[in-house]
């Protein structure tokens, strides 16, 4: 039996003949902050919606500490969440708000009041517990979400898309205040994002989900530098993809082949590469170089410079190489300068054999 806090076993979740969620399993560790991410329509909050208990599941188990929760109604589940609308009453007042979950509970009021007035000030919102939700701003409201499920003193927290509707300034400071505060409380967060920074800086784990199944769960450095298939580096993006054939060992390398060219990797990281299989291999877009002339690096290809993207000290080079495989580089402004091409401009993309990443195909 698995000692998880949390546990899904097998999870399927069908709307007629439609799968939602497929023999999804995954642990979550007590603590531990967990973003789950994917495409719109993979299943991602079908399942924080099972584990809130406001959806049932067609087969399959959800364990808390080893015992089956499948048909425990919401309010025993002790599972709030943190909707993307917030879901907040506008003719309740701030602190009505947060206490809304311990009246529920036949929480007393001068017990409700006290609660609430103490997590409004640890989220920096005492001086306006008396105001209406509709005199705050999108971060304050944001907070008072926070403090209604905090309150109830939960060992989880589900949160769905909680910053998607804040400006950009603003969801990096929540994102701060967020992480900060699960650290403190020790709650077990299941977090639910599009975005790739909030996942990347905040969780301790990331699920990428595809089409209703889980297709890599790890730390967000081993996902960011070893993506399991080529889905995850495609929709993670920043990476170029080509698909090779092994062919022979020569001096440490691997000699793949592609329509591009051949290619050498390190054999040392893939030693169970064989001869004759099918891989992707996988380049970040922060280890390809880019000249104007070849000649110089062990794996070069020529290409042709498509679009570029200024994102502030940072440049996204599009590339195409002639058999039209998409090349993407992420250069520093400064080198982007020196280089002094343009679109439609011919130039080698190169990066050295220890850079590859190799995803098994067969």
């Amino acid at each position: 039996m698995s000692d998880a806090h949390i546990s899904l076993r097998s999870i399927r979740k069908t709307y007629g003949s439609a799968v939602a969620v497929d023999d999804l399993n995954l642990d979550i560790e007590e603590g531990k902050f967990i973003a789950i991410m994917g495409p719109s329509g993979c299943g991602k909050s079908t399942m924080l919606r099972m584990l809130a208990g406001l959806e049932d599941v067609t087969s399959g188990d959800i364990l808390r500490e080893g015992a089956r929760i499948n048909e425990l109604p919401i309010w025993e589940r002790e599972m709030p969440m943190v909707w993307q609308s917030l879901a907040l009453f506008p003719f309740l007042s701030v602190r009505e708000n947060v206490e809304f979950g311990l009246r529920m509970n036949g929480i007393k009021a001068s017990e409700r009041q006290r609660r609430a007035l103490e997590w409004l000030e640890k989220l920096g919102l005492g001086d306006f517990a008396n105001r209406s939700i509709n005199q705050l701003s999108g971060g304050q409201r944001q907070r008072v979400a926070l403090a209604r499920c905090l309150v109830t003193e939960p060992s989880v927290l589900l949160l769905d898309e909680p910053l998607s509707a804040l400006d950009a300034h603003l969801s990096v400071q929540m994102q701060g205040e967020l992480k900060r505060l699960q650290r403190e409380l020790g709650i077990t967060f299941v977090y639910v994002t599009h975005s790739h920074s909030e996942a990347f800086s905040m969780a301790d784990t990331v699920v990428i989900m595809n089409q209703g199944r889980i297709e890599q769960a790890g730390s967000p450095e081993d996902i960011y530098l070893r993506p399991a298939t080529p889905f995850v580096a495609e929709f993670l993006g920043g990476s170029s993809i080509f698909e090779c054939t092994a062919r022979a060992r020569k001096t440490g390398d691997f000699v793949l082949e592609s329509i591009d060219g051949a290619f050498k990797c390190d054999a040392s990281e893939f030693p169970d590469l064989e001869e004759g299989q099918h891989t992707s291999l996988i380049v970040r877009a922060d280890q390809i170089s880019v000249t104007a002339e070849g000649g110089w690096a062990e794996n070069e290809v020529r290409c042709k410079v498509i679009g570029e993207e200024f994102v502030g000290a940072l440049v996204n080079l599009r590339l195409e190489t002639a058999a039209g495989t998409a090349v993407n580089v992420q250069l520093q402004q400064r080198d982007m300068q020196a280089l002094d091409i343009e679109v439609g401009a011919g130039v080698t993309a190169s990066w050295h054999p220890e850079d590859g990443h190799l995803i098994n195909n067969t």
